[in-house]
């Protein structure tokens, strides 16, 4: 009885310590399955520079393993990384390219444990690895001279599902992004379980689409909160209202031209791409983004003859794409992985004020209709194609601007405050 009043009385402490702190100035830890300089952007990344305009943020690289380490190092983003991954120095570096209260931090290197099946040994070194990465947040912390942090763990369910005793956040959020229970065996194949148990263990949980809202919550038993993506709004919006000198590698490529941008992976219908090309000969279709259709297609897409591939760019670099394209297209597959996506790039596509067709692919980029065109076959898509393109106007593309406009990553960080201290207020009047 007697340990029981010392916990709640603990618990109404903490409590009270939180309701007194100007949350919007705490440190954010952030976590993900992205590195800050990845190939292509993420909605974590986007956040992250979104909270660090008025607070510090340390984001923490995705680990990289022993193994990852032997294959990549002579990679120049793994040399450059090599003193924080070997040595565990400098790993904590200010991004002052972004924000002044931006960082991120190189953990280093971790047991590459996924190969092993589940049981006592993969679990056992599964929180030694955890100890390891929490170890060099606590240092990350304690080098900005800071104390008090919020935890938030953006869809990386492999690492740190559940704190260890000595990480000791102000509040622990756990954002589920995507279907991890129907993407790739690797990522599954641990990952299912613990996304589960690091719902279970946050404060706070975040989904990016009424599906996964629908699944986590059933799965978990807990609630769950709809948290969409957006976009960084003033960036995009340069693709609308301001004259933007062409890329170099858009020079000599036939106008009009269609224009996808995002990773070129196992998402894609490349049947509907491949329709697409062959139905307007007299249009070319550009891809901005990461090859990583192998495996995914039997299409040899280099001897389509009107279809281009810029390779990834930085996302400061994507508005400069977006504003000299004359259409843009979301031609993902209809299928278990995404029909619980939100994808990202809608908002930066609806900022360019430029048409839209999509396949109806999920329940959240439904919620767009009739802004956008939704097709289910490859006949009705490029006769969507034609139709916008014959039928845009300054008044449509003007709707798309401000539609956007509402889907903002400041406007997110707003709705994030109020759901942290929804919850916090929630759980202290449940204890």
């Amino acid at each position: 009885m007697r340990k029981t009043l010392i916990i709640l009385e603990k618990k109404q402490l903490f409590m009270e310590d939180f309701s007194n702190l100007t949350l919007d100035k705490v440190t954010i830890v952030m976590t993900s399955m992205s590195r800050w300089d990845g190939e292509f952007s993420s909605a974590s990344w986007s956040l992250a520079k979104t909270f660090a305009q008025s607070q510090k943020v340390i984001y923490v690289d995705y680990p990289f393993t022993l193994l990852d380490y032997i294959k990549e190092r002579k990679k120049p983003s793994v040399m450059a990384r090599k003193k924080a991954l070997i040595k565990g120095k400098e790993s904590l570096k200010p991004l002052t390219q972004f924000s002044p209260f931006l960082y991120t931090l190189c953990p280093p290197l971790m047991l590459p444990i996924n190969w092993l099946p589940p049981g006592f040994l993969y679990n056992s070194l599964s929180k030694w690895n955890d100890r390891r990465l929490a170890k060099s947040i606590r240092k990350a912390i304690k080098e900005l001279g800071e104390e008090n942090f919020i935890f938030f763990n953006s869809f990386n369910p492999l690492y740190l599902d559940r704190l260890p005793s000595k990480l000791k956040p102000l509040a622990f959020v756990y954002q589920s992004r995507d279907n991890i229970r129907a993407l790739e065996p690797y990522l599954r194949k641990h990952g299912a379980g613990k996304e589960i148990e690091a719902v279970k263990n946050a404060d706070l949980s975040l989904v990016t689409s009424r599906m996964l809202q629908k699944d986590l919550e059933s799965l978990s038993g807990k609630k769950v909160a709809y948290f969409p993506n957006a976009a960084d709004f003033d960036l995009f919006k340069t693709a609308y209202n301001e004259q933007v000198p062409p890329p170099k590698d858009l020079k000599d490529i036939p106008r009009p031209i269609i224009g996808y941008t995002g990773n070129i992976c196992h998402r894609l219908d490349y049947d509907l791409i491949e329709s697409i090309c062959k139905a307007n000969p007299d249009k070319s279709l550009v891809m901005v983004g990461p090859r990583n259709h192998q495996g995914h297609t039997n299409i040899d897409l280099d001897l389509i003859p009107n279809l281009y591939f810029t390779g990834p760019k930085k996302i400061e670099q994507l508005p400069q794409y977006l504003a000299h394209f004359q259409l843009l297209i979301l031609p993902f597959l209809c299928n278990e992985v995404t029909k619980s996506i939100y994808p990202l790039k809608i908002n930066e596509y609806l900022a360019s004020g430029k048409p839209i067709v999509a396949t109806p692919f999920s329940e959240d980029i439904k919620s767009f209709h009739p802004l956008i065109s939704l097709e289910t076959t490859a006949k009705k898509f490029n006769e969507a194609i034609k139709r916008e393109l014959d039928t845009d106007s300054d008044q449509k593309a003007k709707s798309r601007y401000v539609e956007a406009s509402n889907n903002t990553w400041k406007g997110r960080v707003k709705l994030f405050w109020e759901l942290l201290t929804g919850s916090k207020t929630a759980l202290a009047k449940k204890e």
